[in-house]
């Protein structure tokens, strides 16, 4: 029983026999773990994960959270000084219509992205602009070491 079906050219050489093999079993690993994903609450509703991307740009964490379908409003943001949570609901539309395909996702979320470094939780702030949640948080501030300059006696 073969697992993985590869054709080999008649110049096949080593190095690509081995990346058409890594790219067989990661197609394998994604195909059997992805929808295991999203995970489903206490209430049996699946629990939506949003796509982050955190960075640092001028002495602030930035963190970019695809929101599709979500009022501001809706969103709840608080910021710690260690992480980020963001929680929301996506409603469903109720619809007169026949609906044959839908992959659209509806319930609530909540992620929380921890931080790499300590940050003043105060002097956040949110944008929510086309469908991309922007929170932009400052460092703290590291105080440079002070050297005292001893006189021996």
């Amino acid at each position: 029983m073969a697992l993985m079906k590869i054709k080999k050219p008649k110049h096949y050489y080593l190095e690509d026999y081995m990346r058409d093999l890594r790219d067989e079993m990661e197609n394998m690993f994604r195909s059997t773990f992805e929808p295991m994903l999203e995970k489903e609450s206490e209430r049996g509703e699946l629990i939506y994960s949003p796509p982050v991307k955190l960075c640092e740009k001028e002495g602030k964490f930035v963190l970019k959270a695809q929101l599709p379908g979500i009022k501001k409003e809706e969103i709840d943001v608080e910021v710690t000084e260690d992480s980020i949570k963001i929680k929301a609901e996506i409603k469903e539309e109720k619809e007169e219509e026949n609906i044959y395909k839908s992959e659209f996702r509806y319930g609530r979320f909540m992620r929380t992205i921890p931080l790499p470094e300590e940050v003043k939780s105060e002097d956040a702030h949110a944008e929510f602009k086309d469908g991309i949640l922007t929170v932009c948080v400052p460092k703290v501030e590291k105080e440079e070491k002070q050297i005292k300059k001893l006189t021996v006696k």
